[in-house]
């Protein structure tokens, strides 16, 4: 299954299923009114979750990511506060943020890559050039394609930097996983963007010496790695 993304922003782009055209998935993102009563909604959705009271009020620095399928129903949902997700709907499920996606203690961390795990035993593996996905047996079945252009029904690099688009390859992914995984991707993504300092089609500047490059990356998924293990682990305190 290959999909082009419309943009490179993750937050507001459409995922088109490059074999019949259609549009799979679509995502928007909107900020709350400045001001607004406590007695508000947080989210169109959240009025009507069973988890609606867990669900916190939002701040000026908050929006939300609706993803939305075909119909344009709105499917899944991601709280954003600053570039941190607060809070995750997929379905009928609320998640209290990232630390309830992804599985924190088995995160590895290495100079060049960071494999990050999800809940579903599928595994991102992220490096500052590539982000693949993997199975449980370390094969891939998932890989972003950036920056390509589509030639005999395949992405390949774009003979012009910065004029091609965004490709997202998943094989052997059922169609009960694929909505997860999406958001899991819109996640990695953005985290990716944000740790390894990249920036999307600027071509023509220096760029950061690899070693900075590196010990940065390193460093940042350290600090979240014993951020989310504290969250996770059994003895972690609640605020």
């Amino acid at each position: 299954m290959l999909f082009k993304l419309a943009s490179t922003d993750v937050r507001s782009t459409a995922l088109m299923d490059c074999v019949t055209g259609e549009v799979v998935y679509r995502t928007s993102t909107s900020t709350p009114p400045p001001l607004r009563s406590r007695s508000s909604s947080t989210s169109s959705w959240a009025s009507t979750s069973k988890s609606q009271e867990k669900l916190p009020l939002r701040g000026d620095d908050e929006c939300t990511t609706a993803v939305l399928d075909q119909e344009g129903q709105t499917v899944a949902e991601i709280v954003w506060e600053g570039r941190h997700a607060s809070v995750i709907r997929i379905g009928e499920e609320v998640l209290n943020g990232t630390t309830e996606l992804f599985d924190a203690a088995f995160v590895r961390v290495f100079p060049d890559e960071t494999f990050l795990p999800t809940r579903m035993e599928y595994t991102w593996r992220i490096t500052s050039e590539t982000l693949t996905l993997l199975d449980d047996d370390d094969a891939v079945i998932g890989q972003l394609y950036a920056d390509c252009a589509f030639v005999k029904g395949r992405p390949v690099p774009s003979l012009q930097p910065g004029m091609g688009c965004d490709y997202l390859e998943l094989d052997e992914v059922s169609s009960v996983d694929l909505l997860e995984i999406i958001i899991s991707y819109l996640l990695v993504s953005t985290l990716r963007d944000r740790l390894y300092s990249v920036t999307k089609y600027v071509y023509g500047r220096r760029k950061r010496p690899l070693a900075s490059l590196r010990s940065h990356a390193t460093r940042s998924f350290a600090n979240l790695r014993n951020s989310l293990r504290r969250t996770i682990l059994p003895s972690a305190s609640y605020h």
